[in-house]
């Protein structure tokens, strides 16, 4: 398939993203998309997401709806012909950043035309504008490509159809455990045609700055962000202490950690004083709570004890299955652990174990049913297709349990730490 011809229409692409879409859902115990209906169908649409969570990021972007979407991704994973072919296969194009060099950036002209001509081909485009990840709450400052191809677009369709840009926010429950959550949020669309209009003075570098500041605002706006700055630790640490935890509510915690931060920043500057002390607090509560490796969400449990003795009566009910989940995957979690603890880049790690899932998984997991019902009964093998299905996501899920009960019983023989989170979070309530 020809980079320039990526909007066509491809067998392959459409088989391929049904079984993916399925994967990156289940990549999440909790999935939630909230704005759907925010996405315009009377014109070109440029998704642009945040970028914390390296190739999770597109891939939300990706599931959120069944329509095709093309992608820029950067430059360098171009290089092998073999991941040049898959990456176009699935609808991805490269794409240089100024951190390769000014002489590639010059390059980008010509994608920038391919992107445009994407868009006038009725096919949504999503492009990552800040160009590199980083598994913060916040935002980097953004590059001027998607302002390139927004107003490129305009100057092309002219007054046919609007042109519009989406914000999207990721909120990851955790950057770096596969399966923790994910709330997906798209906001209002950005009607760039309406304000290149109502502009009709501004110059093309103006306009181009100006479509940028915008949607940096709008993206903000779907993210709980933090500015980042030397108290972001800090802030970030007390707003997880303070507000709910419940997984299965991400829009709740969502509004909660949002609220919380702005009390928290509007403390910081009437109080700056009191607000540097209780930061520090804070940082020597998180120290001491990462250096005993207990979990913040076992933390806001009232009653530690229950909690311990549940969760371990629940661990040890649980583990014939566990061990068979974790025998019938074996060789795709063995391998995706292995690819993570190689990865240099954390933020890489759950792309790593999603990527292995989709790959190994599917093929292991046609072997095992084959097998099954060479060498079953028809009943024991629909028996064990059934229960082996999530086999690999479930091991995670295991793995995750495991880490919390560990967590939990640290954090229940250490009444000193609960006294100073009890401490922190009435002076938070008191001043703030």
């Amino acid at each position: 398939m020809s980079a320039t011809k990526i909007y066509k229409e491809n067998r392959l692409y459409n088989f391929l993203r049904f079984i993916v879409d399925r994967y990156i859902h289940n990549s999440f115990r909790t999935y939630e998309c909230h704005g759907r209906e925010n996405v315009p169908t009377d014109g070109p649409v440029i998704f642009a997401p945040n970028h914390a969570s390296a190739l999770m990021d597109p891939f939300a972007v990706l599931a959120l709806s069944p329509e095709k979407k093309v992608f820029v991704a950067r430059a360098d994973v171009f290089k092998h012909p073999l991941a040049r072919k898959i990456l176009t296969t699935f609808k991805i194009m490269p794409i240089n950043r100024r951190r390769d060099g000014l002489r590639t950036v010059k390059n980008n002209d010509e994608i920038i035309e391919k992107s445009i001509d994407v868009l006038l081909h009725d096919t949504n485009f999503c492009i990552l504008p800040e160009g590199t990840h980083r598994s913060m709450h916040s935002l980097l400052p953004l590059g001027k490509g998607l302002s390139r191809i927004a107003l490129g677009t305009y100057r092309r369709i002219g007054s046919e159809k609007p042109v519009y840009i989406v914000p999207v926010g990721c909120e990851y429950g955790d950057y770096y455990r596969f399966r923790s959550t994910l709330l997906l949020q798209i906001g209002e669309p950005i009607n760039v045609s309406k304000y290149i209009g109502s502009h009709p003075d501004m110059t093309d570098p103006d306009l181009l700055n100006g479509i940028k500041e915008i949607t940096r605002e709008a993206m903000t706006r779907q993210i709980v962000y933090v500015k980042d700055d030397e108290d972001y630790d800090a802030v970030w640490e007390l707003a997880k202490m303070t507000c709910p935890v419940d997984e299965t509510k991400l829009r709740k915690r969502f509004d909660a950690n949002r609220a919380t931060v702005s009390r928290i920043e509007a403390f910081k500057e009437k109080e700056p004083q009191k607000a540097a002390s209780l930061f520090e607090r804070v940082r020597a509560f998180s120290r001491r709570r990462r250096e005993n490796r207990i979990s913040l969400l076992v933390t806001s449990s009232r009653h530690p004890w229950l909690q311990l003795v549940m969760l371990t009566l629940f661990t040890a009910l649980s583990f014939p299955l566990f061990l068979l989940y974790a025998g019938a995957s074996l060789p795709v979690w063995t391998v995706a652990e292995i690819l993570a603890a190689r990865c240099k880049d954390k933020a890489f790690c759950n792309s790593m174990r999603c990527c292995s899932c989709i790959v190994l998984w599917s093929l292991l997991f046609i072997v095992e049913v084959v097998l099954a019902f060479c060498f079953l009964p028809w009943y024991w093998a629909v028996t064990v297709t059934l229960l082996i299905v999530p086999a690999p996501l479930l091991v995670y899920d295991f793995f995750e349990l495991y880490r919390r009960v560990a967590s939990t019983w640290r954090w229940a023989f250490m009444p000193s730490l609960r006294k100073e989170r009890k401490e922190i979070l009435d002076y938070f309530s008191e001043v703030c």
